[in-house]
């Protein structure tokens, strides 16, 4: 049994994986050490392996070295692709994550990640197993506090899923409108991009706005080349983790 924790700047992801199966899947908003010596004491895993872009509790990197074979995912972590972004050192565990998790998926295909999440990022993993880096930008909570923070009078909007208008009417819809459909017309653009430059390009969206991203596409030209996988990353730890005792 593979133990998988996820770690992202507003929740946490705990996982237990039987080889590729994954068992049982819990989202809290922190992470509680409680939570997870409860799934140590329900499934026993014997391996673990933790992915944080936030300030890591150390009492939760000792509970997981006491009770498991412990590994935290860091740049210099074996994983069985050819890593060729500049800066491994800087390059976010989720984000690395995502891309084992697209690997084990689609292996052999062009494949690009988007990960929505508090920021959305697109990362490039070709068909010859090399992943090449992205970009990062602002995801559509961070856009929709921006645009309040850095104003004097424009409010707070949060997201609304059932929004789909053009034109906006009111200061509220026009809010929507512009993040909304601004960061659709962000994704579709750069997909259109990737796929004239890499051949049989696949897509693949995961994270907390995945959702929202694929709903959209749907009803797109893109929709027979997107894939939807909210646990990718976690998927893709557990394929990390399997690596270290191959």
């Amino acid at each position: 049994m593979n133990l998988i924790i996820d770690v992202g700047n507003f929740k946490t992801k705990v996982a237990v994986f039987d080889q590729d199966k994954m068992l049982d899947l819990l989202a809290i908003e922190d992470a509680a050490i409680e939570s997870i010596q409860q799934f140590i004491t329900n499934y026993q895993p014997t391996k673990s392996i933790l992915s944080s872009v936030a300030v890591i509790d150390q009492g939760l990197i000792k509970l997981l070295s006491q009770s498991t074979d412990f590994t935290l995912l860091k740049a210099d972590t074996p994983i069985p692709l050819i890593n060729k972004y500049g800066t491994p050192a800087t390059l976010g565990t989720d984000r690395l994550s995502a891309v084992n998790g697209a690997y084990t998926l689609l292996k052999d295909r062009n494949v690009l990640i988007v990960n929505g999440g508090t920021c959305v990022t697109y990362d490039l993993l070709t068909a010859e197993k090399e992943y090449l880096g992205g970009a990062i930008s602002p995801g559509l909570v961070m856009r929709f506090s921006a645009l309040n923070t850095f104003t004097d009078k424009l409010p707070l909007i949060s997201f609304d899923n059932d929004f789909n208008n053009l034109i906006g009417t009111s200061t509220k819809e026009s809010i929507l409108s512009g993040v909304q459909n601004g960061l659709m017309a962000e994704i579709e653009g750069i997909i259109e991009r990737y796929q004239k430059q890499f051949e049989n390009l696949a897509v693949v969206l995961c994270g907390g706005d995945s959702n929202f991203f694929d709903s959209r596409l749907k009803n797109s030209i893109f929709a027979p080349t997107v894939h939807w996988q909210p646990n990718l990353v976690l998927i893709g730890l557990n394929a990390i983790l399997n690596y270290q005792y191959a």
